[in-house]
């Protein structure tokens, strides 16, 4: 294998999610103190920053509590944090709630709920960036300045995590290091990508500044090169298509869950039966419609079900 070549036992740049965090003690500490205080807290950071990292690490370094991680992205809309969040009486339970931004209403209620009732000690939150405004003014108050942000990484950060990667045997000098880190826009993930991409393609004596960017512009080209166009979801032949011109400035998704919807109103998971797409994907296009005001929520109840409001019908006449 490619890495035995420079001395390391497996490949030290895997993607996969870590319990070891490199570069953020200012942070794990905020969010020990904040837990064991019985806090409500949230960690913002774009994909890739690190947030499901320190998520598990808090997990691993919290073994006097009850600790339930929980991914947004696994839920179905059958969810219910109630049913998996249980009252912890040896040791107290702490939710942690990754992927949060995926969540609807109900799952974001349902926060408060277990809060309020002293089932959780505390709630660690962690999602993509945003002003927080789907969440509950209470909530809010109640996480109040305790807002972990997680940011680029520098290059000092970043020699840190490839010196711990590699248990040592950093094979990239200061410069390449620096171009790899701005080539990856200051993201660990992309930067342990384009790591793991170097020196597959590269041997140890062959790590300079220009060979390097060659391996990283030859990806450029063949990412451009394989770029495909995502195959056209073909609707049901039943359903009878919207003139695409009262459809314009909408996302393509978009346009077809309208014209699903323009037939009957449904749940998340049967638009997405119908689109071969997860629910997630589908979720996030009937959120964005629901705000804008072209869907509205037919049935409150779980599963929800959901249909063109009469206003954006009237729109269509």
């Amino acid at each position: 294998m490619w890495y035995k070549r420079y001395g390391w036992p497996k490949n030290p740049f895997e993607v996969k999610c870590s319990k070891e965090v490199i570069g953020l003690e200012k942070e794990k500490q905020k969010l020990l103190d904040y837990v064991n205080s019985g806090d409500a807290c949230i960690i913002l950071g774009d994909s890739g920053v690190g947030k499901t990292s320190l998520m598990k690490w808090l997990e691993k370094s919290l073994l006097r509590y009850k600790m339930n991680y929980i991914n947004s992205e696994e839920m179905n809309e059958y969810y219910s944090l109630k049913k998996h969040v249980k009252k912890g009486w040896v040791r107290k339970s702490v939710l942690l709630l990754d992927e949060a931004h995926l969540c609807d209403e109900d799952i974001r209620k349902e926060i408060k709920l277990l809060w309020d009732a002293n089932v959780v000690k505390s709630v660690v939150i962690a999602q993509m960036p945003s002003n927080l405004n789907e969440y509950s003014e209470s909530l809010r108050k109640r996480i109040g300045p305790r807002v972990v942000k997680l940011g680029r990484l520098d290059l000092e950060k970043a020699k840190a995590l490839i010196d711990f990667r590699t248990k040592g045997n950093n094979p990239f000098d200061d410069k390449s290091l620096k171009l790899l880190v701005e080539e990856a826009e200051y993201n660990p993930r992309k930067l342990l990508e384009n790591c793991e991409l170097v020196c597959m393609e590269l041997k140890s004596q062959e790590l300079n500044e220009d060979n390097i960017k060659r391996v990283l512009q030859k990806k450029e080209i063949v990412e451009l090169e394989d770029l495909e166009k995502p195959k056209e979801v073909e609707l049901p032949s039943n359903l009878t298509p919207i003139d695409s011109e009262l459809l314009k400035g909408f996302a393509p998704m978009q346009k077809k869950i309208i014209n699903i919807l323009y037939e009957n109103n449904r749940t998340i998971y049967q638009i997405a039966q119908v689109l071969n797409s997860s629910e997630g994907s589908v979720g996030k296009q009937v959120s964005m419609l629901t705000e804008s005001g072209v869907v509205y929520i037919a049935n409150p109840r779980r599963p929800k079900v959901y249909g063109l409001s009469e206003n954006f019908k009237k729109e269509l006449v």
